[in-house]
This record gives C-alpha cells, sequence and structure tokens, in this order.
C-alpha cells in the first residue's frame, strides 16, 4: 500500500467512525424515546428518524467506499498522468456519496421531482455563499483537465520571479510550488484564481532556454572580441557541457553580450554563475594578467 492509499484510508476511517457515532447517539435518542425515558417533541423524533438513514447510508457509502478504493486506484495506476488518477479519484469518491445521497432521499420518501427542486435550490443558495469555492473547482478542474501544466513541472506565473519553481502538487484550492525542490521547507501555495488572472510560462520538466546580458564600458571591449567570443564558447562546451550562444548588441544602458544557454530548472542559477565567471575571466582581466 502507497502513501497515497494510507492517506485516503486513514481519512476514510475517520470519516466512517464519525457517521457510526451519529448512528448510535440516534439510536440511543430514538430507543429512549420509544421506551418513554424521555419526553421530546413528535417533530424532533421525526427528524432524529431521518437523520438516522442519513447517517446509516453515509456510513455504508463510505464503507464500501474503503474497501473498493485501492482497486480503483490500482485501476486507475497506469493510465494516463498523476492528474487524470487523482481526478478519476475523486470523482469515484463523490460518485459514491451521491448515490448515498439519493438512496437516503428514496429513503425518506422524497420523489424524484422534489429531489430535483430541492437540489435546485441548494445549488442556487450554495453558488452565491460558495461562489470563490465553486470558481477554485472549476479552475482545478481545467488544470487537470487541459493541463498548461503537470506535476514536476518547473512554471513562472505572472511577470515576477516571487511565483517560480517546481510544481509539487495541484489541490482544490491552491498550487504548491518549490523555488527550491532540495529544501522542502520554503515551498509556498499559489491560489487557484491566479491562474486565469496571469500568464503562465511552463519551463517542462527538462532543459529550457535561459538568457541574461553582460555590460561593458566601450574601453572595456577587447580588440579581438569575436576569437574571445569562440574561445568562451568552446571552453563553456567542455567544461561545462553546456550550449551556449552569445550576441554583442547595445540598448540604453550600454553595450551589451547577451548570453543564451539551455540548462536544467536546478541548475540554471549555477550554470548562468559558472558562465559569468568565465566571461569576466576572459573579457574583463585583472590589471595584474
Amino acid at each position: 500500500m502507497n502513501v497515497k492509499s494510507k492517506l485516503v484510508h486513514k481519512l476514510l476511517n475517520k470519516v466512517f467512525l464519525f457517521f457510526v457515532f451519529m448512528t448510535i447517539v440516534a439510536l440511543v435518542f430514538i430507543v429512549a424515546v420509544d421506551r418513554n425515558l424521555i419526553e421530546v417533541p413528535v417533530i424532533v423524533t421525526n427528524a432524529l428518524s431521518s437523520l438516522l438513514i442519513i447517517f446509516v447510508s453515509y456510513a455504508l457509502a463510505t464503507l464500501f467506499t474503503k474497501l473498493t478504493v485501492n482497486s480503483i486506484l490500482n485501476y486507475f495506476e497506469g493510465m494516463g498522468q498523476i492528474e487524470e488518477r487523482i481526478l478519476m479519484g475523486k470523482m469515484y469518491l463523490a460518485f459514491v456519496y451521491l448515490l448515498a445521497t439519493l438512496v437516503a432521499f428514496w429513503q425518506l420518501g422524497i420523489t424524484i421531482q422534489n429531489i430535483a427542486i430541492f437540489l435546485g435550490l441548494i445549488t442556487t443558495g450554495f453558488a452565491f455563499a460558495i461562489r470563490d469555492i465553486i470558481l477554485s473547482y472549476f479552475i482545478w478542474f481545467i488544470l487537470l483537465t487541459k493541463k498548461p501544466f503537470k506535476i514536476g513541472d518547473y512554471i513562472k506565473v505572472g511577470e515576477d520571479n516571487d511565483m517560480e519553481g517546481l510544481v509539487k502538487h495541484i489541490g482544490l484550492f491552491y498550487v504548491v510550488v518549490d523555488p527550491t525542490p532540495d529544501t522542502y521547507e520554503d515551498y509556498f501555495k499559489i491560489p487557484n484564481k491566479i491562474f486565469l488572472e496571469k500568464p503562465i510560462k511552463n519551463y517542462g520538466k527538462g532543459k529550457f532556454r535561459n538568457e541574461f546580458n553582460m555590460y561593458f564600458d566601450m574601453e572595456e571591449l577587447p580588440a579581438n572580441l569575436p576569437s574571445k567570443v569562440e574561445a568562451l564558447k568552446e571552453k563553456v562546451w567542455n567544461t561545462l557541457d553546456v550550449n551556449v550562444s552569445f550576441f554583442l548588441g547595445s540598448d540604453s544602458d550600454g553595450v551589451k553580450i547577451t548570453v543564451y544557454y539551455k540548462s536544467t530548472y536546478e541548475r540554471r542559477e549555477q550554470v548562468r554563475h559558472q558562465i559569468t565567471s568565465m566571461m569576466l575571466n576572459e573579457f574583463k582581466p585583472t590589471d595584474g594578467q
């Protein structure tokens, strides 16, 4: 049994015990009323009887889910990406509890027409009360089905670098992103609605293109710049095993060399630091050299 299955079973155990406890409490009150040990209004007795049916239905649904959840998770284990398996698992749980709700309503003598009217009223009321939650759910559904990114991808959200890192978890309300995967403590959570408001850049799991600029004063430019650039490209390739390109240009800040290179997300800062050090040694030698 994997960690995911253990967590699911632990949660189902708590839910099952809760409904069993509530069933026992309702039964005790009903038996006490039937034996005239306590006196309560008839409406309370009827309410307890209705609650008893609901508690028993949900307890049986939870027990059924607990007995079958491993089979369902194993069935979806080899199907698609982890995002699809998460979605299918949650849909299965929702389907079982929906059936339990319909069975409880049927036992209470509520007709299909009344159920439809009841669900319509409940849906309308809750739509206003929990509209942010509903919106978050639909965004979560879109993230899992349209897949602008997947668990394990490196993403950047918006134009700032403060929302950038490895996707660790795609949840109902937020996405967990870790800017430094080697240490788990510094992860942060991005609310799902942010992904509708800001652009998403997906770096993927492999190498992606990075770039940075190094500026020079005109008098600092070496005389034999082209040959030094070619020598530096060869040196970077032999030392770092990185394919790099250099382009000379200028802007309002001065003359610059733009560097393009490919690396994984984890190594990009390290590679940039190493390339910068090599450029400084090659293009800006110290007076003592």
